[in-house]
């Protein structure tokens, strides 16, 4: 059962080129957020069952629930910010072979073409 779990968890943190950092943080995040909010949730439950009605204060829990929405929104925009940009700076596209300029250069570096690994 541990070594199902540990493939599940690295096929979810793996990408196209490996183990990402980005991944990870966002599924760490995502379990920090479900445990979060079903800490809540039980709260509710055993509210529920030992009162016979919900005493917690909603305004507070309604904070909460947006406090750990904004976890997850910080955390998905960081990954697609990251996602978008990742290539926007290496590839020149206006030219037909692919360039690599730095600030302050005034001229370019061919990028060789990248060799495609069969599987």
């Amino acid at each position: 059962m541990k070594a199902l779990k540990e493939s599940f968890f690295m096929k979810l943190v793996k990408n196209n080129t490996g183990v990402s950092s980005k991944n990870f943080f966002l599924v760490c995040v995502t379990i920090i957020g479900l445990v979060m909010l079903g800490t809540l949730v039980a709260g509710f439950i055993v509210d529920m069952i030992f009162n016979h009605t919900i005493s917690i204060d909603m305004g507070s829990a309604a904070a909460y629930i947006g406090a750990v929405a904004s976890l997850f929104a910080a955390a998905g925009l960081t990954k697609a910010g990251s996602e978008w940009s990742e290539n926007k700076f290496i590839y020149n596209t206006s030219h037909m072979q692919k360039t690599q300029t730095c600030e302050g250069d005034d001229e370019e570096v061919p990028i060789p073409d990248e060799e495609v690994v069969e599987e």
